[in-house]
């Protein structure tokens, strides 16, 4: 899913991104930008009605149910990756009086 501050939303052509960029101060001492990116992959986790109510039963809170699927997640095959590049966020700037 691409973000409201991805590079493509954000900025219509380079011209427009080197200035934003120069206003934002986000180029480093040797002129070099650095984009925040994003990678996410994903993947499914089954688990049963029957399952579910039996954690119920037992009083699992969903804290619990997470949990027990965060262990499942290493056993997923995962696929569909998609990045996310970001323009960087104009940074707060305060007035001292």
């Amino acid at each position: 899913m691409i973000s409201k501050n991805n590079i493509t939303r954000s900025v219509s052509n380079l011209k427009q991104l080197i200035r934003r960029c120069e206003s934002y101060g986000e180029f480093d001492n040797d002129g070099n930008l650095h984009l925040p990116i994003e990678k996410t992959e994903s993947s499914f986790l089954m688990i049963s009605k029957e399952k579910l109510m039996e954690y119920e039963a037992n009083g699992m809170s969903v804290l619990e149910l997470h949990q027990e699927l965060e262990e499942q997640a290493d056993d997923c095959s995962w696929s569909d990756i998609s990045l996310d590049l970001q323009i960087p966020k104009q940074k707060l700037r305060t007035k001292i009086f």
